[in-house]
Formats: structure tokens, sequence, C-alpha cells
């Protein structure tokens, strides 16, 4: 017994229909996380967990389509120009830096010769102790009062003037010792700050190079579906 042909013909519909099911993608929408560190650099993510607690209040998120075909997930979407890191605030960083151990070392120098004047005076308020003693034994020597007073008052003097010299002497040193402190805090910061540099170009090429992988990953799935799609339409046709 033959079947009616409109039993055929809702087959071969059905068959095709159920081809092209098998046959399409499965997509769904998923959200990404976009956000801006302190230094520039773009990150994003699928997983807000992730987000330092410092940025959540400046996050941005948006839907995006995720295709799955044959088991393998391909994220949709074109290379990202912005995975590249604003380094050139980092430049700016070092150059800063650049410039403050100059000055540093500039202070530095005049502290030392401020050091050197001050230790040259110490030594000629010693000499002139030195001399107002030998006044003051030839005065006693002669027995004058007048001269013995007034040798007594000299040397009083070249004490308290001794004593205020290695006051300005100390004080000039502890000055070099905070120059010298703050040479070797800005030689640190501006070694950071280069580490910091060199990381932020690796992250910049590995991250324009993770998108470009994706992007084309996306290309390719694209095109096999719509072969696949193509292919079941002509098949139903037939």
């Amino acid at each position: 017994m033959r079947r009616p042909k409109f039993i055929l013909g809702f087959q071969v519909i059905l068959i095709a229909v159920i081809a092209l099911f098998l046959s399409a993608q499965t997509t769904y929408a998923q959200q990404t996380f976009k956000w801006v560190d302190e230094k520039g650099v773009v990150h994003f993510t699928e997983d807000p967990g992730t987000i330092p607690e410092q940025y959540k209040g400046k996050v941005e998120s948006k839907n995006t389509e995720d295709t799955t075909q044959d088991g393998k997930n391909t994220a949709q979407g074109t290379p990202a120009t912005q995975g590249t890191p604003a380094t050139p605030q980092d430049s700016k960083n070092i150059n800063q830096d650049t410039k403050n151990i100059r000055k540093d070392r500039a202070n530095i120098q005049g502290d030392d010769q401020n050091v050197r004047g001050d230790r040259k005076t110490v030594q000629s308020d010693n000499e002139n102790i030195r001399a107002d003693r030998k006044a003051l034994e030839d005065a006693e020597k002669s027995g004058d009062k007048a001269k013995i007073e007034e040798a007594r008052k000299n040397l009083r003097d070249d004490f308290r003037q001794r004593h205020e010299d290695m006051r300005q002497l100390r004080e000039d040193e502890r000055q070099r010792h905070e120059d010298v402190r703050n040479l070797r805090a800005d030689e640190r910061e501006r070694w950071q700050d280069r580490q910091d540099f060199n990381k932020d170009k690796t992250t910049g090429t590995q991250q324009g190079t993770q998108s470009g992988t994706q992007s084309g990953g996306t290309q390719s799935g694209t095109q096999q579906s719509t072969q696949k799609g193509a292919h079941a339409k002509k098949n139903a046709k037939q």
C-alpha cells in the first residue's frame, strides 16, 4: 500500500527541521564586566568575584553572546585594542624619579661642602683655644691682672664659638644623612616604576594576543555554522 504524498512531504520537512536543529549553534547571553585599575590598565572578566574591592564601584557591564558548537565554546568579539595598558604614565613617573634623584645628588654635594666648611671652622676654633690658653699662662706668669682677665675672657668666648660651630656641624651632618635617605628612596621608587613599566608592556602584549586568538576562533566557528546550515537546507530541498 502506497503512502499519500502529503505524508511523504511532511516526513521530508520534519527530517530537514531536525537536521537544522542539530547543526544549529546554541547561543546564550552572558555578562562581561570591565574595570580599569589605577595604572590605566583595562581588565575584562566574567566572574565579578575576581574584581578587587576598590574597583567594584567603577565596573561597567554588558551582555555578550557566547556560541557553543560541538561541545566547544568560542567567545564572540573582535580584536580588542583596549588590552594595551596606559604606559605613558609609567614613563612620566620614571622621568620624575630621575629628576628627583638628580636634585637629591645636588643637595648631597651642597651638604658635603657645608660639612667640610664646618669642620675647618671647628679646627680653627681649636687653634684659637690653644692660643688663648698660652696667652693665659703668660699673663699668669707676669702677674698682670688686666691681662689675665682679658685672656680668660677670650678663652671663654672661643669655647662658646667652638660649641656653636660644632652644633652647626652636627646639623649639617644630619641634613646630609636625610638627603642620602631621600636619594635611596627615590632610586628605589624609580626601580619600582621601571618594573611596573616593563610589566605593563608584557601584560598589554599578552592581552592583545589573547584577544586576537579569541576573535579568530569566533570567526572560524561562525563560518563552520554557516556552512552546516547551508548544507542542511540543500539536503532538505533534495
